[in-house]
């Protein structure tokens, strides 16, 4: 009877430990963390696609500026860009399209106006620093409103710096500079095109209504003859 009392308890206690380490097992499992895939994208095989996470993320793209050849012309005005050795070459632009195409411009206007009007958004866009002539961004350019000859009359110089800029102003006081901003290069930017877009259109309304008087004029001399 001891013996048989013995292997019972002997068979309980290994059936309690079974049992522990079931639960425990259980119970660590249950513990461990799940990622939640709710939403996310999912290959045929059920495994997370992290590729769209990528689609999302902006494109490293990195350029640089170039430099216009002889026959370069104004991407907005048709006229001459010059080189940086020509005097007028430190207001020389450049801007970058989507798709790769260095535009240049011959001024700081002509280059806010460019911009303006692309279809979309540039890589980048640089002027030329007043003193050093290297390409600095467009966005990073401190302006100075100055009585000093541009090629389109802008009167804008640009630095890549604020000690630059305030420099030259401390230097220059018979040409009245005074620091501006991009914002307002911008502003007076667009008004000039505006303008030049509205004296366009009545250039054109007009040449259109002097076509169709000298039109009416010819209709009534055949019809008197």
């Amino acid at each position: 009877m001891k013996k048989i009392l013995m292997v019972l308890s002997t068979f309980g206690l290994l059936t309690g430990i079974l049992a522990g380490c079931g639960a425990s097992d259980n119970k660590e499992q249950s513990q461990a963390p799940v990622e939640d895939t709710a939403g996310v994208e999912k290959d045929a095989n059920g495994a997370v696609n992290d590729d769209k996470a990528s689609k999302n993320e902006p494109m490293d793209v990195s350029v640089a500026a170039t430099e216009p050849d002889a026959e370069t012309k104004c991407s907005m005005c048709d006229m001459t860009v010059y080189p940086h050795d020509h005097e007028m070459g430190k207001f020389t632009g450049q801007v970058v399209t989507a798709d790769g195409e260095h535009l240049f411009t011959d001024d700081v206007g002509c280059l806010m106006n460019q911009i303006r009007t692309l279809d979309k958004e540039p890589q980048a866009a640089w002027v030329r620093d007043y003193n050093t002539l290297e390409w600095v961004p467009v966005n990073n350019a401190i302006p100075v409103r100055a009585s000093i000859e541009t090629p389109m009359k802008m009167g804008f110089a640009l630095f890549g710096s604020e000690d630059a800029a305030n420099k030259y102003v401390t230097e220059n006081p018979m040409a009245a500079p005074v620091v501006s901003t991009m914002d307002a290069v911008d502003k007076i930017a667009e008004e000039r095109y505006k303008a030049k877009m509205e004296k366009m259109k009545a250039s054109q309304e007009k040449a259109a209504d002097a076509a169709g008087d000298h039109g009416q004029m010819q209709m009534d001399g055949q019809m008197n003859h």
